[in-house]
């Protein structure tokens, strides 16, 4: 699949890199699972640590030391990174536009931008499915008597809005790494339109939520009507997979014109033998 990038070692030697080897096309993948994992083990200990001793009484001077104040650092960090990680993709981007790309390094950039796919991925299955159970379980037996509770610090304050960063990164990356895909003469994508949006409607729905447990039912129960837009943005996040598709088709579409450069190139004549005299 496409021709191998190329790297000079420090003794001249060229060296063949495949542009989807594992420390090449897929080290975000591994880099951003990570630390998206690392985030994740560090508040579920920090939970196990204080929840029951810092985590029941949101007046308490103990909650704001391990809670108040964990909730202001997630938010500085998100928004450091989204600042920095956002605007490094937009001013490198524009440096990239109408460059030619080679074959290979096309194939590395959709190896990189499924990376970021799948580190979203991560974000959005930690987000909705364990973060969410512990919070249900922990309303049920708690008394909640703020927003601001230990279970929803971490899922509604770090892991929601990172899904947004991230997802809005990866279409960023794809916007001016892509631009066969992704270019401003393609318009927005529908893909990416439904990845952002479940995102974005996660994030939105924390006020409804809240709304509905403060003033209608304060039972965790899953069916109420205001949880029914977590149930919706499960279906937009769907739209992850029709970027993997239409990348996959973008794949092939390299590698036929591949072929086809390999048919045209001029066949070299066969080397004469040297004589003896």
């Amino acid at each position: 699949m496409a021709q191998a990038l190329s790297a000079s070692s420090g003794s001249g030697e060229t060296a063949t890199i495949n542009p989807t080897d594992w420390s090449v096309g897929w080290k975000p993948l591994f880099w951003g699972c990570g630390l998206v994992m690392a985030a994740n083990v560090f508040l579920w200990f920090w939970n196990y640590w204080y929840m029951f001793t810092a985590g029941l009484n949101s007046a308490s001077w103990e909650f704001t030391l391990y809670y108040r104040s964990l909730f202001w650092a997630e938010l500085l960090i998100i928004g450091a990174f989204a600042g920095i990680w956002l605007g490094w993709l937009i001013r490198t981007g524009r440096a990239l536009e109408g460059q030619p790309v080679a074959r290979s390094e096309q194939v590395r950039r959709v190896a990189i931008l499924w990376s970021l796919v799948g580190v979203t991925s991560l974000s959005v299955y930690l987000a909705a499915s364990f973060w969410p159970n512990w919070d249900g379980s922990w309303h049920q037996t708690m008394v909640r008597d703020t927003a601001l509770t230990p279970t929803h610090i971490p899922m509604f304050y770090f892991f929601f809005p990172l899904m947004v960063v991230l997802a809005v990164g990866t279409y960023l990356y794809g916007r001016y790494r892509i631009p066969r895909l992704y270019g401003r003469d393609k318009g927005f994508p529908w893909s990416f339109a439904l990845l952002i949006a479940a995102a974005a409607l996660e994030c939105m729905a924390v006020a409804a939520n809240e709304w509905g447990h403060s003033l209608w039912i304060s039972e965790e129960i899953f069916s109420v009507p205001f949880h029914w837009p977590f149930v919706i943005y499960g279906w937009l996040a769907a739209g992850m997979f029709a970027v993997w598709g239409e990348t996959i088709v973008h794949l092939f579409e390299i590698e036929q014109e591949e072929e086809e450069s390999v048919d045209d190139a001029p066949s070299q004549p066969a080397e004469q033998p040297v004589s003896a005299d």
